[in-house]
């Protein structure tokens, strides 16, 4: 089985062997350059063949299949809302497909509010805002205004 493994700030990767749980700390500085797919094997002590997809982004990201809402103020002074479905999420940000057409009434760089339940045991209330930073048809990825590296219910999400 293929895992992700995320790179640290001095270019190393952790690989964690599947068969006896060992890891080791590996650099990857020569395959940051590349801008396709690093996938690396790495032959653990114990014989076993380790291959691993190297995760390039900052940030590790859930896919999700969350329901939720947002709305925007829009430049002509009138709010533009609308239900959505949000695809993955970061601490940072996340991506959401529109449920109807709305996507002309949204711009690059418009300020969204958004709300949704986790679908974590207590079903946690997000609130979170953020400006539109890339739109690919009716997906819409998003920066969070603050990163709250003190949501707790955020995070605990994230890494479940």
């Amino acid at each position: 089985m293929t895992e992700k493994v995320f790179i640290y700030k001095d270019n190393k990767a952790i690989i964690i062997c599947q068969k006896c749980e060992k890891s080791k700390a590996i650099d990857v500085s020569e395959e940051l350059g590349s801008k396709y797919l690093v996938q690396l094997q790495h032959k653990c002590s114990c014989g076993y063949l380790v291959i691993v997809l190297l995760e390039r982004r900052k940030r590790h990201r859930k896919i999700t299949n969350l329901k939720g809402a947002y709305r925007c103020l829009v430049s002509e002074k009138r709010e533009a809302k609308g239900s959505m479905t949000i695809q993955d999420i970061t601490r940072a940000g996340l991506s959401f497909m529109l449920h109807e057409s709305a996507s002309q009434k949204l711009n690059m760089g418009d300020n969204l509010l958004f709300e949704f339940h986790l679908d974590d045991k207590s079903r946690s209330l997000i609130k979170k805002e953020g400006l539109i930073s890339n739109m690919r048809g009716p997906y819409i990825g998003v920066e969070f205004s603050s990163v709250d590296l003190y949501d707790r219910a955020l995070g605990q999400y994230m890494f479940s």
